[in-house]
């Protein structure tokens, strides 16, 4: 919603002279609806990493076949982003909402169908089918939040969501192998879970959208949020600091997200731990996740020092691999200090680099260019996570603790990119003025003329004046 729609929906309510729910404490039911969508669909997102042994064991497949099950949730998302609103702006916020859940749900249908048929690759095609749905339906909800919460609360609204999207993972991380284990070794019965949980947020989803057309309906407001258009055109306006940290997303997120779909095992065979400690040190990352990604965001916004705490975001993902690499466990006993060490640095790293990276990305470009610029990030992301599992499946295709060594070096290497492009951004940015490490302005003015002055002149500039 623009400036120009929140002043067309004043006038409307004005004139109408009642108060809009998106101004009562109606917004909190909003947000509690929005967060328990998000929960219900993260929960079913990442089982593949935490039931890895048991899906190999269904199927009678290894560790690569395991990985090209990101592979194809990713592989649709490496072109949806670019597509923006498109979609949204077609059969409008609302039903886009409900029907993109209902993808999730068709998803991992042919996922529990799969299990019980034992046919592996129905799996694969669910998680593309999963895949088609899941970005679309997190941008729909979002766009949900921003409209409850326009111009109050938003920051916190929006940190409260990536919180319960975390405890899902957590949740799923906790329940879904005992599940496994209380039915019988029935990986059906896991896949079922997630299916439930998928269709009770679904209803969930819908009561949001109800209440949200009830609210438009009061206040007599036509609903006009509309998605970001891509224009691709856009894209060679992009200067040297919008590449750098392109660059940083593809090789960060790939390097953390590869680590943790594959860690579980390698717990198991390196470090010797059984499912359950093994599901629990995987987990600490989203935990911290949950706790500390809107606490961050929040010091960020007041202090801002942005591309300092990506250098030191970068530093901390190569440090956790260096950890992984210098220390193993030769005996046969459990060994949790370097694993714990390790994940606990992993979840200050996501938590941390979820709060200053993705803030960074309107800095860098016009205004008019944020839903691109979002867009083309989204799509490296994602052409990083269809790729990469990929390499790291062949790397780890025997299962030995030497393949999980190579792969331990590969996704250090990748870091170590990451944490070359972070400071270069750093230099970058403080040459074109330090936007970046600007704590957030009052409004976009400022941001505004510095990339009108980027556009017209190629030398540095001044920096902008913070109250």
């Amino acid at each position: 919603m623009n400036d120009n729609e929140k002043q067309e929906q004043s006038s409307e309510l004005l004139s109408n002279k009642q108060k809009s729910w998106h101004n009562t404490n109606v917004r909190w039911v909003a947000l509690i609806l929005a967060c328990l969508f998000q929960f219900g669909s993260y929960f079913s997102t990442d089982y593949p990493s935490v039931l890895a042994e048991e899906i190999k064991d269904s199927f009678n497949k290894d560790q690569s076949d395991v990985n090209l099950l990101y592979t194809y949730y990713s592989m649709p998302n490496v072109i949806l982003p670019l597509l923006g609103g498109l979609f949204i702006d077609a059969i409008g916020i609302r039903l886009a909402m409900v029907g993109f859940f209902a993808i999730l749900i068709v998803g991992q249908f042919l996922c529990y169908i799969s299990a019980v048929s034992g046919n592996f690759t129905i799996m694969l095609i669910g998680r593309l089918v999963f895949g088609l749905g899941g970005e679309n339906c997190v941008v729909a909800q979002s766009y949900i939040v921003s409209k409850w919460f326009f111009g109050s609360e938003l920051a916190f609204a929006l940190g409260l969501n990536i919180t319960f999207a975390r405890l899902g993972s957590v949740l799923g991380a906790i329940l879904l192998g005992k599940t496994y284990i209380w039915f019988g070794d029935s990986l059906s019965a896991s896949m079922f879970f997630c299916l439930a949980l998928l269709i009770l947020a679904w209803v969930d989803a819908i009561i949001l959208a109800l209440l949200d057309k009830y609210c438009d309906k009061r206040d007599k407001v036509e609903a006009k949020i509309e998605g970001d258009k891509i224009k691709l055109s856009d894209i060679k306006e992009f200067k040297l600091d919008f590449h750098l940290l392109t660059l940083s997303c593809l090789t960060c997120y790939s390097a953390f997200f590869l680590f943790q779909y594959n860690n579980v095992e390698m717990f198991k065979l390196i470090y010797h731990m059984n499912s359950s400690q093994a599901n629990n040190v995987y987990s600490i990352p989203y935990y911290s996740a949950a706790l500390f990604t809107p606490i961050f965001g929040f010091v960020i916004d007041k202090f801002g020092r942005r591309t300092h705490l990506l250098v030191l975001c970068g530093g901390l993902l190569v440090l956790v691999n260096v950890i992984f690499i210098s220390i193993t466990c030769d005996q046969q006993e459990v060994c949790l200090t370097a694993p714990i060490l390790g994940q606990i640095l992993n979840g200050f790293y996501y938590s941390l680099y979820a709060a200053v990276m993705w803030p960074c990305v309107p800095l860098c470009v016009p205004e008019r260019a944020v839903g691109t610029a979002f867009g083309v990030v989204n799509a490296v992301q994602n052409i990083g996570l269809t790729v990469f599992p990929v390499i790291v499946g062949h790397l780890i295709s025997d299962e030995t603790p030497a393949a999980y060594r190579h792969m331990i070096l590969f996704l250090g290497s990748t870091a170590i990119v990451g944490l070359i492009s972070n400071i270069g951004l750093w230099f970058v940015d403080k040459q074109n003025g330090g936007k970046m490490a600007k704590p957030s302005l009052k409004d976009n003015t400022e941001v505004e003329d510095l990339n009108i002055q980027q556009q017209e002149s190629d030398t540095p500039i001044s920096e902008p004046k913070v109250d």
